[in-house]
C-alpha cells in the first residue's frame, strides 16, 4: 500500500469573469480509510473493502489520487471488479500517474487483467504518460478531426477553432497553428516557452495577444477530447453572448443541497434506466421526478434563477458538448459518473450545473426532443421539458413530491444532509470568528485584472461576508502592478485546522493573524504574500486589524516591520 504517491495539484480556477472546468480536491483522510489500510496489510481484504466503502462514500473523489489508488488495490483483491474499475477509470481520466510500469506490474491488480476494461484503461494511462509535446499534437489533432467531422451538426456552427493551446506545467505552450512567440518544431507543432504567469495553468478561456484562446492543461489532454471540445465550445458561446460564470451562493444552503441531491439521484436513475433499456414509463417517471425536485428548489430561491440558468447554460452545455462529441463510448455512463463526481464535492455553488446540463442534454437527446435553441439563448430545462415533452405545465402538489421522494432515496439523502448541516454550521462559525470577528490582515483589490487558481471543493460561503477559500488559493496580479501583489494560501499541512482566506462582497481579501514581514514578503501560518513595489502594511485600528495599502496612504499609521 502507499505504492504510488500522486501529488498532482488539481484545482478549479477562474480569472475574474473567466470560465473554467472543475476538477478534484486535495485528499482528506478519514478513520475508515486508515482502518482499511491496516486491514489490507493484514490480508483481510473483505473487511478492508467494507472500511474503504465508508471512506469512499463519505469523501468519494475528494480522496487524494494515492488514496483512491489504494482503494483500487483493496477492491481488486476483494474481487469487486466493478468498484475497482470505477475508480481506476476516474484516475485514468483525471490523474497523471507518474509510474505506469508500477500499475502494469502491481500484483494487487491481477484480478483486473482479464477484464475487457483493463486494456482500454491501460491505453489511457499510456497516453497520459507521453511526452507533453507528443501528447499535445496527438490529442489536439484528434479533437480537430472530431469537430471537423461534426462540422456544425450538433449546434449548427463549427466548434473547431485554431485558438486552442495546450499548457504544460513548465510554462511551455503548444498549438497546431502559429501563435505569438511560437516557433515550429521538427514534428510540425508550434511551441513557445512563455514567461511565468502569462497564462493561468487551468482549463478555461484566456486572453493572449489581444485574442481569446481556449487553454487546456497537459493532464487533461487525454480524456477522449472532452475537455478540449468543452473549452473550444466556450469560445463559440462567447461569440453569441457573455453568460454569468460566478458561483450561485444559495446552492450550499441545506434545503437547496437537499433538493439538488435528489435531482441528481433522479437523473442518475433516469440515465441508468435508459442505459439498461428499461421501459419508457420508468424513464418518464424519473425524469419527471428530477423536474419536480428542481422546481421545489427554484420555488424557494426565485431571485437566483436567472443567474443559475446562465451558469448552467455556460458550463452545463459545454460539458454536454465535450462529452457527446468525445470518443467515450457510453454517454449515459459518463453522465452518471459526472453526477457522482459533482455530488461528492464540498460545495455546489458552481459545480452542480456541469452535471445537470450534461444529464438533461443526453436524456433529451434520447427522447428525441427538439430542445436545442441555438447559442443566443439561456437554457431553462424545466420549461423545455414542459413545452417540448409534456406539452403542458407540471403543477406541483404534495402527492407528486412524495412519490418522487419515495423513488429517489429521500430518507438517506435527507439524513446525510442534516448531519452535514450541523458540521457545516460549526465550520462556518469558526471561519466567521477568524476572518470577520477577530483581528485580521486585509487588502482591497484595486484593479479586477487578477488570476485566481483555487480548489473549488474548498470554498465556503459566509453569509453577509463573502467566499472563504479553505484548502488552497493562488492569486497572481495581472494588472501590471496596480494591485497589491500576489499570494498563495494552502492548508494542506493543517488537515485538522479550520482556516482560510476570505474574499468579501466588497472586493477585499482578508487573511487571519498572526503574520510576520520579511522585506516585501508577508508570511502567515498558511499563506505568503509578495507585495508589489509601493505597498506597505499598516495598523488599521485599535481592534488590532492590519491593512495593506499604497505607500502614499500610510501617513499617520504605524508601519509593521
Amino acid at each position: 500500500m502507499e505504492k504510488v504517491e500522486l501529488n498532482i495539484k488539481k484545482v478549479s480556477s477562474s480569472i475574474i469573469l473567466l470560465l473554467c472546468l472543475a476538477t478534484v480536491s486535495y485528499g482528506q483522510i478519514s478513520a475508515n480509510y486508515n482502518e482499511a489500510v491496516k486491514l489490507y496489510e493484514k490480508g483481510a481484504y473483505e473487511e478492508a473493502a467494507k472500511e474503504f466503502d465508508v471512506a469512499y462514500q463519505e469523501f468519494s473523489f475528494q480522496l487524494s489520487d494515492s488514496e483512491l489508488y489504494n482503494g483500487v488495490c483493496i477492491y481488486a483483491l476483494n474481487k469487486d471488479v466493478r468498484k475497482a474499475f470505477e475508480i481506476l477509470d476516474y484516475l485514468a481520466t483525471y490523474a497523471n500517474f507518474p509510474n505506469l510500469n508500477h500499475i502494469l506490474t502491481d500484483s494487487d491488480l491481477d484480478n483486473l487483467h482479464n477484464d475487457p476494461q483493463w486494456q482500454k484503461i491501460i491505453n489511457q494511462f499510456k497516453s497520459n504518460n507521453l511526452p507533453v509535446a507528443e501528447k499535445a499534437k496527438e490529442e489536439l489533432s484528434k479533437a480537430k478531426k472530431i469537430l471537423e467531422s461534426d462540422n456544425g451538426k450538433l449546434w449548427g456552427e463549427q466548434i473547431w477553432n485554431d485558438r486552442i493551446l495546450a499548457l504544460a506545467a513548465d510554462n511551455s505552450v503548444y498549438a497546431l497553428t502559429s501563435f505569438a512567440g511560437s516557433s515550429q518544431d521538427s514534428g510540425g507543432l508550434f511551441v513557445a516557452k512563455l514567461p511565468a504567469n502569462t497564462f493561468s495553468f487551468v482549463n478555461t478561456t484566456q486572453n493572449y495577444d489581444n485574442q481569446q484562446y481556449a487553454t487546456v492543461r497537459e493532464d487533461y489532454l487525454s480524456d477522449n477530447s472532452a475537455t478540449i471540445i468543452h473549452e473550444l465550445f466556450h469560445i463559440l458561446q462567447n461569440k453569441h453572448r457573455i453568460l454569468n460564470g460566478t458561483p450561485i451562493d444559495y446552492l450550499d444552503n441545506y434545503d437547496a443541497r437537499l433538493w439538488l441531491r435528489l435531482e441528481f439521484q433522479a437523473l442518475r436513475n433516469c440515465l441508468n434506466s435508459i442505459d439498461k433499456d428499461k421501459d419508457k414509463k420508468q424513464i418518464d417517471n424519473y425524469l419527471q421526478d428530477a423536474i419536480v425536485f428542481r422546481k421545489m428548489r427554484h420555488k424557494g430561491y426565485e431571485e437566483f434563477l436567472q443567474r443559475e440558468l446562465e451558469l448552467e447554460t455556460l458550463e452545463g452545455l459545454a460539458n454536454y458538448t465535450g462529452h457527446v462529441l468525445s470518443t467515450y463510448p457510453n454517454k449515459y455512463e459518463r453522465a452518471i459518473k459526472e453526477l457522482n463526481q459533482r455530488e461528492s464535492i464540498n460545495t455546489y455553488t458552481r459545480m452542480g450545473v456541469y452535471a445537470t446540463g450534461f444529464a438533461y442534454g443526453v436524456i433529451f437527446d434520447y427522447l428525441k426532443m427538439n430542445w436545442k435553441q441555438g447559442l443566443d439563448s439561456v437554457y431553462h430545462f424545466e420549461e423545455i421539458y414542459e413545452d417540448e415533452y409534456l406539452k403542458h405545465k407540471l403543477i406541483l402538489n404534495e402527492q407528486l413530491v412524495e412519490q418522487a421522494k419515495e423513488r429517489n432515496n429521500f430518507t438517506e439523502i435527507h439524513q446525510q444532509e442534516t448531519e452535514r448541516k450541523d458540521i457545516a454550521e460549526s465550520r462556518i462559525s469558526e471561519l466567521r470568528r477568524q476572518l470577520v470577528e477577530e483581528p485580521t490582515l486585509s487588502v482591497k483589490l484595486v484593479d479586477p485584472k487578477l488570476r485566481m487558481a483555487y480548489d473549488a471543493n474548498g470554498t465556503v460561503m459566509i453569509d453577509g461576508a463573502g467566499m472563504a477559500y479553505t484548502t488552497m488559493i493562488e492569486v497572481t496580479d495581472a494588472s501590471g502592478g496596480n494591485n497589491f501583489g500576489s499570494y498563495s494560501f494552502s492548508a494542506i499541512h493543517y488537515p485538522e485546522k479550520i482556516t482560510g482566506v476570505l474574499y468579501t462582497i466588497d472586493g477585499i481579501f482578508v487573511f487571519p493573524l498572526p503574520f510576520r514581514q520579511e522585506g516585501n514578503k508577508i508570511i502567515g501560518e498558511t499563506y505568503e504574500i509578495i507585495l508589489n513595489e509601493g505597498w506597505a502594511v499598516i495598523k488599521k485600528n485599535d481592534k488590532g486589524d492590519f491593512e495593506i495599502v499604497k505607500e502614499e496612504e500610510k501617513q499617520h499609521n504605524t508601519i509593521i516591520k
